[in-house]
């Protein structure tokens, strides 16, 4: 199926498709003036630490005095024993036809196992992250309080209506500049057409700073998303991780990045075909457990 005919098919979905979760009231959003970033942030030829100092005075210039703010602090792995029981349902469905997944070493771009990677599914809420970054990019950085809080609620509470909101801001032509710039892989987002493979490198453009804007916001934000089942098998001493997760319907999605030992690695994982469902949630905590067992520890 090619782009066009996808974008189609997911411009059909209805709201409530889209939807992972209630639509609470945004009284605490307030509309204000621009909030303006640093002159020649980004610099695709900086190094790695340049960039990363660089997006830090962004973030303390932009988000930190425009007056939005987090709702939840970061957390850990969970670190909940790995038993043979866990082992098994690992094994057993590592290969199912009905799931997507990748995981990459973020330090050397080298991806240790895929399967399905390149699968187009419904994205449900994962896309919110990208989508921030997509405006962040389209408008410099130079972002309204109202709009960074927007990006909060999206990558750490997974409010629908700031994504509507975000969505409503932005084009076609914005997102594929943004994956043109970026060079990652050429998904439906606007549409929520999504893959394994997309988020992986996503992820990667965040955590090494490869981003023009955003990057210290966009970490920060997703190290605070509060649904995830992946970080329970993983163990306890990875203390900086992130990610997002979607769900709705059929579909079970969910991505982490976080340091072990010191380097970066992203799991990502997208499942269809009620694969988590129907009393099987733990199979999500079994497959990113497993694949860090048998792919990074």
């Amino acid at each position: 199926m090619n782009r066009r005919r996808l974008l189609m098919n997911a411009l059909s979905w209805s709201p409530a498709l889209l939807a992972g979760c209630a639509l609470p009231r945004l009284s605490e959003v307030n509309r204000t003036g621009l909030v303006f970033a640093p002159a020649g942030g980004g610099t695709p030829l900086l190094s790695g630490g340049a960039r990363k100092t660089l997006a830090m005075r962004e973030y303390q210039q932009t988000f930190l005095v425009s007056g939005a703010s987090f709702r939840c602090a970061p957390k850990p792995a969970f670190g909940l024993v790995w038993t043979e029981r866990h082992e098994r349902v690992y094994a057993s469905n590592k290969k199912d036809p009905r799931i997507g997944y990748a995981v990459k070493n973020l330090a050397t771009g080298s991806y240790l196992a895929e399967h399905q990677a390149d699968i187009i599914m419904n994205g449900c809420s994962m896309p919110k992250p990208a989508l921030s970054a997509v405006l962040l990019e389209a408008r410099g950085g130079r972002l309204t309080r109202e709009e960074f809080q927007h990006i909060v609620n999206v990558c750490d509470l997974s409010i629908n209506a700031s994504w509507f909101a975000i969505l409503a801001r932005l084009s076609d032509a914005n997102e594929q500049a943004f994956e043109a710039k970026y060079n990652l892989p050429d998904v439906p987002l606007r549409a929520n057409g999504q893959s394994p493979r997309y988020y992986a490198e996503f992820f990667e453009r965040c955590v090494n700073y490869r981003l023009d804007h955003g990057c210290e916001l966009l970490l920060e934000a997703m190290r605070r998303n509060q649904y995830g089942i992946g970080h329970k098998h993983l163990p306890a001493e990875i203390t900086y991780l992130g990610g997002k997760t979607g769900n709705y319907g059929d579909y079970q999605h969910e991505g982490l990045f976080f340091y072990y030992r010191n380097t970066p690695y992203a799991i990502v994982l997208y499942t269809g075909g009620r694969f988590a469902l129907d009393g099987h949630y733990g199979r999500i905590g079994a497959m990113f457990g497993g694949l860090f067992r048998e792919h990074i520890a």
